[in-house]
C-alpha cells in the first residue's frame, strides 16, 4: 500500500521515544484519538505533527475533563446553559473556571471530541460547511479572530451523522491535501449555525500555526475573564 501525504511520519517506536512513554502508552494515545495515524498493510504510522500536539500537553498537572464536563465549561464560557449536568456538576465546573487560565484549560478540554481529517474536491467545501456546526477559523468566523481566510473547512458532527457525510461530499482519509478537519462529538448545541465561541477559540488554540494558536489563547483568555467578572461566587 502506497501513502501519498505531506505529513512526516514515524513508527510507533520513534513516536514513544519522541514522546518519552512506552510503545502501549502510544498506542493508547491512538486509540483514544489524540495522536493521528496511516496505515500501511499491518504497519501503523504516526503523523509527526500530532506527535508534537501531544508532547506539549505532556507533563502538564490535572487529568482531562470528559468531553461533558469539556463542552460544559466551554459553553458556559460562551453564555450557554448545560441541562446535561445536575447541581453537584455546575458547581464543579463553575470552580474550574475560577481558577483556569486560557492555555491550562485549553488542555483540561481537548479530549472534547474525535477528529478526523479529510481530503475533498474543493467543488464539495461549501456542501460540508452547510452540513456542519463551523468551528475555528472557517468562512465567517475568521473575521471574528482578525484572521485571513482559512482554505480548510472546520466543524463539529455527531457520531450519526458522520458517515452520512463522509459519503455526500466524498470524503476521503489519508489523501492529502488535508481540506477538511471534523470534531466528532456528542455534546453539540441546539439549533444551526458556528459552535460557541468558547469551542472555536479553544480549536485554534489547540492549533499548530502560531497565528492561529494565538488568536485562539487570546480570545479564550478574554472569555475567561469575561465569566469570572460577572460570575458572583458564594
Amino acid at each position: 500500500m502506497v501513502i501519498r501525504t505531506n505529513h512526516t511520519l514515524l513508527t510507533r517506536q520513534e513516536a514513544a521515544r519522541r514522546l518519552g512513554v512506552s510503545e502501549r502508552r502510544v498506542d493508547m494515545l491512538r486509540v483514544s484519538g489524540q495522536l493521528e495515524t496511516y496505515s500501511s498493510g499491518n504497519v501503523l504510522l504516526f503523523t509527526e505533527t500530532s506527535v508534537r500536539r501531544q508532547a506539549r500537553w505532556q507533563g502538564k498537572d490535572g487529568r482531562p475533563y470528559s468531553p461533558n464536563m469539556a463542552f460544559a465549561a466551554l459553553y458556559l464560557l460562551s453564555g450557554l446553559d448545560i441541562p446535561w449536568l445536575n447541581r453537584q456538576q455546575r458547581y464543579r465546573v463553575k470552580g474550574y473556571l475560577k481558577h483556569a487560565d486560557a492555555e491550562n484549560l485549553v488542555r483540561l478540554t481537548r479530549r472534547r471530541a474525535t477528529t478526523i481529517e479529510y481530503w475533498c474536491r474543493g467543488s464539495n467545501l461549501d456542501k460540508v460547511t452547510n452540513l456542519i456546526r463551523i468551528s475555528a477559523a472557517t468562512g465567517e468566523l475568521a473575521d471574528l479572530f482578525r484572521l485571513a481566510a482559512v482554505d480548510t473547512v472546520e466543524g463539529y458532527v455527531t457520531a450519526s451523522a458522520l458517515e452520512g457525510i463522509v459519503r455526500q461530499c466524498r470524503l476521503k482519509q489519508g489523501t492529502e491535501p488535508v481540506r477538511v478537519r471534523l470534531h466528532v462529538a456528542n455534546y453539540l448545541p441546539a439549533g444551526e449555525g458556528p459552535m460557541p465561541l468558547g469551542v472555536c477559540a479553544s480549536d485554534l488554540a489547540e492549533s499548530n500555526d502560531p497565528r492561529e494558536r494565538r488568536a485562539g489563547l487570546e480570545a479564550f483568555q478574554t472569555l475567561i475573564d469575561e465569566y469570572n467578572s460577572k460570575e458572583v461566587w458564594t
